[in-house]
């Protein structure tokens, strides 16, 4: 059983411990983070076609979508890939926050757990992208507890370069959630936004980041109310629920290793 049932629009809960002072210091540090271009009007959004057959790169990635598409589709039961809205492209990676990989990694025993479940390696194994470093995710007896900042940041591991990118921030009306490697040089994180600060609606995000001409390419779904959104973060829920499970199942095989 998860235990948070926060609803969109609320931020999450505050950590309960300090993180370390080099993961601290790397959060406040990010600059620009919250000055970054946000999405269309919800007017224009909806407004805007699907993306149908005609974009190659989701077309292309709808295999690898799976999970994600799984789980907006307990808010969205009609949706598919090719129904995205295209938004733009833009420049990434260059108002991150790049440090030496040793400060964060491995990490703290605090963050393990995140880093194994938020997290995905691509294909050469180089990179580790995590998802969102800015939560706790601990378990207790049957519950697992999902914690953390009010923000959302995604973190770019390059074990060959030695070096960690605090590439992204997110701000209490979005978080990211989940991504995959689409390539050695492509991933793509998703996520939800609401529309506006007191609004009821919200729409989840894929963003698709290309590492070879450093470009994040932003779509969204349709947007729903924020009572339809939460079986989205419900369905979330249970797959860090599932992950979490099968790391304590290995551990419980293997005589305490992870």
């Amino acid at each position: 059983m998860i235990l948070v049932v926060c609803v969109f629009g609320c931020s999450k809960r505050e950590t309960r411990r300090q993180v370390s002072a080099d993961s601290a210091a790397a959060r406040e540090s990010v600059p620009g983070a919250r000055s970054e271009k946000g999405p269309p009007p919800p007017v224009l959004m909806e407004l805007r076609p699907a993306v149908g057959n005609s974009d190659s790169l989701i077309h292309g990635a709808r295999t690898k979508l799976s999970t994600w598409t799984e789980m907006w589709r307990k808010a969205e039961p009609e949706f598919a890939p090719e129904s995205l809205r295209f938004v733009d492209t833009a420049p990434a990676f260059r108002n991150g926050y790049v440090q030496p990989m040793k400060g964060l990694y491995p990490p703290s025993e605090e963050l393990q757990t995140t880093f194994q479940i938020l997290s995905a390696r691509s294909p050469d194994h180089r990179y580790n992208l995590i998802f969102d470093w800015y939560l706790l995710i601990e378990g207790s007896g049957d519950e697992v507890d999902i914690s953390g900042e009010p923000d959302s940041a995604p973190l770019l591991l390059d074990h060959q370069g030695g070096t960690s990118n605090h590439f992204a921030t997110c701000g209490t009306s979005c978080a990211f959630y989940w991504g995959v490697w689409l390539s050695p040089t492509r991933f793509a994180l998703a996520g939800w936004q609401s529309e506006e600060e007191l609004s009821q609606q919200m729409h989840a995000f894929i963003k698709i980041y290309s590492l070879a001409d450093s470009t994040e390419r932003s779509y969204v779904t349709r947007s729903v109310s924020v009572e339809v959104g939460n079986r989205y973060r419900a369905a979330w829920e249970g797959w860090v629920n599932s992950k979490f499970r099968a790391i304590q199942a290995r551990v419980t095989r293997t005589g305490g290793k992870p």
